[in-house]
């Protein structure tokens, strides 16, 4: 008997240890969702609809993939500092994850890549799927990732775009160098000062290429196709030996860009033409691939945790009021009560003790007959 006591007795315990786990993790899980919400209106001044909008969202995508609901605010935070609104943040939001996951980023990077490099490429919250999967089937095809392709953007897509380059043609550039080893920021230094090259030696709309004139500008004065003009440079030092290619070379481009333009010539226009297409066709690329790497016990898993940490959601949602007021009864009417009793116990302490000893008179009174009957 007891054993089985004993057994009983811890048993009972470990239960009400583990219940008081569940019901702590359930309150912090809350409290933080609750404040990172709270951050997102702070930062973006969404009405109150909106925030409805953005909590439904936030907790949808939290119970179904592989990140957090309060990961998902935070990540409408980092888009709310980018200036986007409500509409575009819930355009976005998909975009963001699938970012995170096939780029293996955590989701503060995967917002800030994707809303500084829409908006160089003046493209839209409701281009982030494109973009996605552009990226991601970059770093599937090519000697390269999510991360230096980032590195690239942040120092060419300015000068890029201004040239009429989109992201697609700005990406299979920036692949074909990565192939040959100029990654990250140095590839994108190096497109960049391709670009500038261009446009710093360009006369009449053209580039002298020994004596050959490659135009850079359409009719209407706006930039040809990239990938066209660097199909006409090839052309034009087609059949050159060397050290006669590098001297026509030099007519236009300065040191620090013939270096890429070498590179880029040596894999071909054609090369670069036919991966561009691919990335035009990419559509999906990001979310298969995010798929895939996350087709496994420890992607079920963060499933599992997901779905789990909806449901303690939903029970703070049952608690969230009244502790709430439990709190602010406590802070505004409990804590400044103490506070003053300790501050005026000076004053109240005669008082208390006469009280006591009234009381103590007035039961010695009413046991007289057995404090007699005792003595």
């Amino acid at each position: 008997k007891g054993i089985v006591a004993d057994f009983a007795s811890n048993a009972l315990q470990q239960i009400i240890d583990k219940a008081k786990e569940t019901a702590t993790a359930t309150v912090e899980l809350g409290a933080t969702f609750e404040s990172s919400l709270s951050n997102v209106k702070a930062l973006s001044g969404a009405s109150s609809q909106e925030m409805d909008q953005l909590e439904a969202k936030a907790r949808e995508l939290g119970s179904t993939t592989n990140f957090s609901a309060s990961q998902v605010a935070d990540a409408f935070g980092y888009m709310a500092l980018a200036g986007w609104d409500t509409q575009q943040s819930l355009d976005g939001i998909n975009g963001v994850l699938t970012l995170a996951q096939a780029g293996s980023m955590d989701l503060a990077a995967a917002s800030d890549l994707l809303t500084d490099y829409l908006s160089a490429f003046g493209l839209q919250a409701s281009d982030s799927a494109t973009m996605v999967d552009v990226l991601a089937y970059a770093q599937g095809n090519a000697n390269t990732n999510v991360t230096q392709l980032g590195d690239a953007f942040k120092n060419c897509a300015a000068n890029c775009h201004a040239a009429g380059m989109d992201v697609q043609t700005t990406t299979a550039f920036i692949s074909e160098l990565s192939n040959q080893g100029l990654k990250g920021s140095e590839a994108g230094t190096t497109l960049s000062a391709v670009m500038r090259d261009l446009t710093a030696k360009m006369q009449d709309g053209s580039i002298a290429i020994g004596d050959t004139k490659v135009a850079v500008q359409d009719a209407s004065g706006n930039y040809r196709d990239m990938v066209d003009i660097i199909a006409d440079i090839e052309q034009a030092t087609s059949g050159m030996g060397d050290a006669q290619k590098a001297s026509a070379l030099q007519t236009t481009f300065t040191s620090d860009s013939i270096k890429g333009l070498n590179m880029i010539l040596g894999t071909g226009s054609d090369t670069l033409r036919g991966f561009r297409d691919e990335l035009y066709g990419s559509n999906g690329a990001a979310q298969e691939m995010a798929s895939t790497m996350t087709d496994n016990l420890n992607g079920d898993i963060s499933s599992m945790n997901s779905a789990l940490e909806e449901l303690g959601l939903k029970i703070y949602d049952k608690l969230q009021t009244p502790l709430r007021e439990t709190v602010q009864f406590i802070t505004g009417t409990v804590i400044p009560g103490i506070t003053s009793f300790l501050e005026n116990l000076d004053q109240i302490a005669p008082v208390l003790v006469g009280v006591g000893v009234a009381i103590a008179a007035f039961v010695i009174i009413l046991n007289f007959s057995t404090i007699c009957a005792a003595v």
